[in-house]
């Protein structure tokens, strides 16, 4: 009996023992299947998340100092880069410059073979430098309690403005569209509008700084006596005297070519020096000299030149800003294709001081010789100028009575402008108008034309003259002189010096280091 019941225990167990592994392998098929189940919902949820612009408007992929930068922020920067660079590498077609494919992602694109860089670790490398430049920026303007001025926030306003006109002129449907299709399919207004708020706080801080610097007269007097050779602006003439153009195939062997370059050579060297001691006693004789070396018809080739000190050729500086350099003192300086013959006019310190004018500009009429058969030959063409130089000198003629009648006054000359200038510049004003053209990132001095030049520094004018004044490059100039302004040198010095001090603050603001985050997989580049 006890035999007949262990043996029933056995089976029993041997039963339990295949269930618990049957319901086991079910588990297991159950846990499977959770699994691959949860996946898929997984994988769902992500595409739905890269495709969310709340998460791509949300989520930050980069810190620097404090201040994220979400998907939509970091694309609005890596796009301005990229179109910035393009429009920057376009000038440049044709010479087989490196350019990334429009068609396809720049994160498929190699740029650098060595290195495995592609465009878009590049373009992403510009993106990050400019947006570190705007967060030192944009967190020293917070730590001075820098707020924008309501013309800046005006200013945002017109732009915002201006991408719901340029969408409907593009044929997009709303502003959103547009501004989508140049930063990346989450931008919309609002973010756009918090990203221009940004940059322009970063900007408008470091241009107040910049204007905060001041100086005193004898400062800037000092600075520009330290720096004078590269500051003071040279005129001068220059002939290039070339040797003996030679056909290769004409010499039976390379010493032969070799032998004959240097004759040629040494004889532009002996055409130079004869022409330096040949009574050159005047720029009229400098002017024949190189109508004899070129033709007649090339005078030009020995026009004045006018650089700043900076500026000038390393070869002939030395010689040029020598201190006992004078008017008339003429040298060659020879090489292996020839020599370049110098003429010395004048040395200016830029003392003077600028001037300024309002106009009122009546321009003729653009007539165009292309559009006739014999271009500018064609009696058609003359006639036709002729009509419209009449028309504009009849014009000038009639406004210039109007002033007359009312009295020549800077408001009679504003009162007739808006109806009869054809001047772009708002109000026909202009102010430190120069002897020579200046100007860097934040300063402008302009030169004008010699017939308006020799007028506005004519040393007897005062407030208050007035003149027509006709210029074959734009036309008739009804001139009125508002006065002196700063003499040249100041205004040069000013601006060097607050570059200087500029660049100095700006390497004092903490550069943070973009750190990124996990979310960079939401960045469609």
């Amino acid at each position: 009996m006890n035999e007949m019941f262990e043996t029933k225990t056995d089976k029993v167990k041997r039963k339990l023992e295949r269930t618990e592994k049957e319901n086991k392998e079910k588990q297991k098929s159950r846990i499977r299947i959770i699994i691959i189940v949860s996946a898929l919902v997984l994988i769902s949820v992500a595409a739905i998340l890269v495709n969310s612009n709340f998460v791509r408007r949300t989520l930050p992929v980069y810190t620097i100092s404090g201040v994220n930068f979400s998907t939509t922020e970091f694309e609005f920067f890596y796009y301005s880069e990229l179109m910035e660079y393009n429009q920057m590498m376009s000038q440049f077609q044709g010479l087989g410059l490196d350019m990334p494919d429009p068609g396809r992602l720049l994160s498929r694109q190699i740029r650098d073979e060595e290195t495995g860089e592609t465009w878009a670790d590049y373009i992403t490398q510009m993106a990050l430098a400019r947006m570190t430049g705007f967060t030192g920026l944009y967190n020293a303007a917070a730590a001075a309690g820098f707020i924008l001025s309501d013309e800046k926030l005006a200013e945002i306003d017109e732009e915002i403005s201006m991408v719901a006109l340029q969408a409907m002129m593009s044929g997009f449907p709303t502003a959103d569209s547009w501004l989508q299709q140049m930063f990346g399919n989450s931008m919309n207004e609002s973010t756009f509008r918090s990203l221009l708020e940004f940059t322009e706080i970063a900007g408008s801080y470091s241009e107040y700084v910049r204007n905060s610097f001041s100086y005193t007269t004898e400062e800037l007097a000092g600075y520009y006596n330290e720096n004078r050779n590269d500051l003071d602006v040279f005129a001068y003439r220059v002939l290039n005297v070339n040797p003996e153009e030679l056909n290769y195939d004409d010499f039976e062997s390379d010493d032969a070519y070799e032998e004959a370059l240097e004759t040629a050579a040494a004889d532009a060297h002996e055409r130079a020096a004869n022409i330096i001691t040949g009574g050159i006693g005047s720029q009229e004789d400098f002017i024949a000299a190189a109508q004899e070396e070129y033709g007649s018809e090339m005078d030009w080739i020995a026009e004045v030149q006018y650089r700043m000190g900076e500026n000038l050729d390393p070869i002939f500086k030395d010689w040029l800003i020598d201190e006992s350099r004078n008017t008339g003192d003429i040298t060659a300086f020879d090489n292996d294709t020839g020599s370049t013959i110098l003429y010395f006019v004048s040395r200016d310190d830029n003392s003077y001081r600028t001037t300024g004018m309002k106009q009122i500009l009546i321009s003729r009429e653009a007539v165009n010789p292309e559009e006739f058969p014999l271009g500018e030959l064609d009696p058609e063409y003359v006639e036709a100028l002729n009509h419209a130089e009449a028309e504009a000198r009849e014009r000038a003629e009639d406004v210039y009575a109007l002033f007359n009648a009312a009295g020549r006054t800077e408001e009679a000359l504003i009162d007739l402008m808006a109806e009869h200038s054809d001047d772009p510049t708002v109000g026909g004003e202009y102010t430190d108008i120069s002897r020579f053209s200046y100007q860097s990132a934040h300063f402008r001095a302009m030169k004008v034309v010699p017939e308006i030049e020799e007028w506005l520094f004519d040393e007897s004018r005062v407030v208050g003259d007035s003149e027509l004044i006709y210029t074959s490059d734009f036309g008739y100039h009804l001139i009125y002189f508002t006065g002196l302004g700063t003499p040249f040198f100041e205004l040069i010095s000013d601006d060097r010096m607050r570059t200087r001090d500029h660049n100095e603050w700006l390497d004092r603001i903490p550069a943070g280091e973009p750190v990124r985050h996990a979310a960079f997989i939401f960045v469609h580049i």
